[in-house]
């Protein structure tokens, strides 16, 4: 479970800025909260604000340290994601912090970022009391200091390598705790542990990510596609079953003229557990190939309608509507929010799905009590600011202030009583986070119909 998340000087956010899951003294939908190590944390929150205003820059900013970690090093360009309308902080590094939940403690881990190299990097074992240090990372005046836990230093060699770590191995532009986690994992459990957090639990998911290898999950996964085909057909879309196509490959070639296919056979047979996904150059549909019982086979998923005779009609994905692709593409999301444990930030949720829809899936995550996920999102539909859907303290918005740095703040920050129409207060500007187009209707502009 994500419970906070701290940035500074990144894309719109100048100051030290904090989104947080805390639950306020509010007792509605009392099941939203959950105790962790003694921490209460939502499963549920909404972001709101207007076209500009950074909301999506802080589903960025949490993919960006995601990413880094990934990686390991700090990759060339990412200085030029500072704030660019402070001068002062051009010279400034970029911090963020993350505290998350990664069974069966909680961590607190942040990483100051300058001139490509990384100028600070702590990682702890956060406690009610006082945090639980794993490690301390320091570069000042061109020399790095690093701090294990004490424990650490009762073994001669454990000081030995601290000592040449610090002066020759690790690299300035590396992040400590990647290294740790690739080189030396089963010296450092706790690493590894939150590591596989950021890599398995922490999902993001962008307006243009698709469900990867979708039809090989809903081929492989019967569970998944009878879930699959329920879901669908309840949202009315007018599909009444989803299949899968198999092909083995030299069925499959005869068809295709896609010019990479060669290499990416050839890369298969290399690597037999591998997969890769190509669209076809004729029906520009994705077409998966994977290694299966000792044969390259391509998966293909479809969609079938029913005619107005009652047979059942075949349509490609790309013949069905942008709404609908995105709806199944969010299948393997909903799914595992329900059963597992994973965190999704998902940013502009109703892209290009209805409105009523979407409050709909919302709506159903909200109420179901035994779902296990997580769920942050970005959005502007304003339908779901319904107090039996989210909870105040669930609701942020995103604001710019004069100087176009992005602010963060909660709905609980104002005395809502349980009875008010939330959303009409929002699309009134009682809260913020909407935009001002006052000067919109002063626009004259047919004047520039007659400029050549």
């Amino acid at each position: 479970m994500l419970i906070k998340f701290i940035v500074k000087n990144l894309f719109s956010f100048k100051e030290e800025t904090e989104f947080n899951l805390f639950p306020s003294k509010t007792s509605r939908l009392p099941h939203h909260k959950i105790n962790l190590n003694g921490i209460d944390v939502l499963r549920l929150s909404a972001v709101y604000g207007a076209n500009g205003s950074g909301k999506s820059n802080l589903v960025k900013s949490i993919g960006l340290l995601k990413s880094m970690i990934g990686e390991g090093t700090i990759e060339d360009g990412v200085e030029n994601n500072k704030f660019k309308l402070s001068f002062k902080n051009k010279t400034l590094p970029i911090e963020m912090g993350i505290e998350f939940y990664c069974n069966p403690n909680v961590y607190y881990y942040t990483v100051s970022i300058n001139d490509s190299q990384v100028v600070y990097e702590y990682f702890a074992e956060s406690k009610k009391e006082k945090d639980i240090l794993i490690f301390e990372r320091k570069i000042e005046n061109e020399i790095q200091k690093i701090n294990f836990f004490p424990e650490y230093y009762k073994d001669e060699k454990n000081k030995l390598f601290a000592s040449v770590l610090e002066e020759k191995i690790l690299e300035k532009n590396q992040l400590l705790f990647t290294f740790l986690r690739k080189k030396y994992e089963h010296e450092f459990r706790d690493i590894k542990n939150a590591y596989d957090w950021f890599e398995d639990t922490l999902t993001i998911i962008s307006p243009e990510t698709k469900a990867d290898g979708l039809a090989h999950i809903l081929d492989y996964e019967k569970g998944m596609n009878d879930f699959a085909n329920d879901l669908i057909s309840s949202f009315n879309t007018g599909i009444t079953k989803l299949g899968i196509e198999k092909e083995i490959i030299d069925e499959f070639i005869e068809k295709s003229d896609n010019k990479e296919l060669k290499s990416v056979i050839a890369t298969l047979k290399k690597n037999p557990n591998s997969s890769a996904t190509l669209t076809h150059s004729m029906t520009k549909e994705d077409v998966i190939l994977m290694n299966e019982n000792d044969k390259i086979m391509t998966k293909r998923l479809f969609t079938e309608h029913t005619d107005e005779d009652g047979n059942q009609v075949e349509f490609t994905l790309p013949q069905e509507s942008d709404g609908t692709r995105r709806l199944l593409d969010y299948i393997p999301a909903i799914e595992q929010l329900i059963n597992t444990n994973k965190v999704f930030l998902i940013d502009e949720i109703e892209r290009s799905i209805h409105p009523l829809t979407i409050k709909e899936i919302i709506s159903k995550f909200s109420l179901d009590e035994q779902a296990k996920g997580q769920l942050v999102f970005t959005t502007h539909e304003s339908n779901l600011l319904d107090q039996d859907i989210l909870r105040t303290d669930e609701i942020w918005f995103a604001q710019k202030d004069f100087n176009g740095a992005t602010k963060l703040y909660s709905l609980s920050d104002y005395k809502v009583h349980n009875t008010i129409d939330i959303e009409n207060g929002y699309l009134n500007g009682r809260y913020g986070g909407i935009p001002f187009l006052s000067n919109l209707q002063d626009l004259n502009w047919h004047k520039y119909s007659d400029v050549k």
